[in-house]
């Protein structure tokens, strides 16, 4: 009996990808290695300028799913739903989450809003268009694009105060319609990576990023040097730990209920991450939901669930048992 196909697509890579960009790859071969021990003939697609064609191709092979790791269209990840739109207009099964849910999540003001809809906290915000904020001199707040991953273009030097010169500094890139101004919340930054889909989820342990000899008055900002820049500081001085609100059963109650809620408001499946600030009152904010992120050997996902006993071909099964 032959085994069932399973297609992997990615988005196809530019002549001298940079790391991020690149990483997608470390992706694939953890899926492929994962669909192979589960009994898959794999074969790997990537997609670019030409996605129709590629996926009617990938269509005619009759896979019994496409596992989507297309984390941008045309080079920008603000477009990345339109693959699984393709995808499920040509009634072929993917994996992950739904194209509406990737559209909601990836455009972050959007998604603040429907957050704030449903009372869950998340940083007050201000935009070209949407809800707006009165910035206040004493205040912190980042500057950050409303629909790239969100470690693009983000260092602390994002961060800036509501003071009329730093007030006209950003206005231009506001004035753009690429990029929102948040209120900076100072505190602990967690995440939590879920699999499952709506009414069951499987919650991975809550790992906490910390900034470890970060000198006064350096911002902590989990941005693109600390992911992806190994000789830098940021890199050097980010580590992430887990079991770390042992002490805290509310807290850690806290968060885990809210990521499921947003996973239930944004009717998440597959797997996804949510990201938290928490203050020193210990008031959780989200700042970002992020549906299929990155599963690389190294990433936080695997990490989380390595650290709860899961291996990775086990992740992959979780997330090919809520296919679209």
């Amino acid at each position: 009996m032959s085994k069932p196909l399973a297609i992997i697509l990615h988005n196809r890579l530019s002549a001298v990808p940079a790391p991020d960009e690149a990483d997608v790859l470390n992706q694939v071969s953890l899926v492929q290695d994962a669909l192979t021990q589960l009994g898959y003939q794999c074969r790997i697609k990537d997609t670019g300028f030409q996605l129709y064609g590629d996926i009617t191709a990938i269509q005619k092979l009759r896979p019994a799913f496409v596992f989507n790791l297309v984390e941008t269209v045309f080079g920008k990840s603000e477009l990345l739903h339109i693959a699984p739109s393709i995808l499920k207009a040509l009634h072929v099964p993917y994996s992950g989450v739904s194209d509406e849910a990737l559209f909601l999540t990836t455009r972050k003001t959007l998604a603040k809003q429907l957050m704030q809809q449903n009372r869950i906290a998340t940083p007050a915000w201000f935009s070209s268009s949407g809800a707006g904020i009165s910035l206040v001199p004493s205040k912190k707040y980042i500057i950050k694009p409303i629909a790239e991953e969100g470690s693009v273009c983000l260092d602390e030097n994002a961060v800036f105060t509501g003071s009329a010169l730093a007030q006209e500094a950003v206005q231009s890139k506001i004035n753009t319609g690429n990029y929102f101004i948040e209120e900076f919340i100072e505190g602990r930054e967690f995440n939590l990576s879920v699999t499952g889909c709506p009414n069951d989820y499987t919650v991975f342990p809550v790992a906490e990023m910390q900034f470890t000899g970060f000198p006064r008055g350096k911002e902590h900002v989990l941005g693109y040097r600390a992911k992806w820049e190994e000789a830098s500081f940021e890199y050097q001085h980010t580590c992430r730990k887990f079991e770390t609100l042992a002490d805290e059963p509310r807290l850690h109650r806290q968060l885990v209920e809210t990521a499921c809620r947003c996973g239930e408001i944004f009717q998440l499946s597959g797997y996804f991450r949510v990201d938290f600030r928490v203050t020193d009152n210990k008031q959780p904010f989200v700042l970002e939901i992020n549906g299929n992120p990155c599963i690389a050997p190294d990433s936080g996902f695997i990490a989380a669930a390595a650290h709860a006993g899961i291996s990775s071909c086990e992740v992959v099964l979780q997330i090919i048992q809520h296919l679209n």
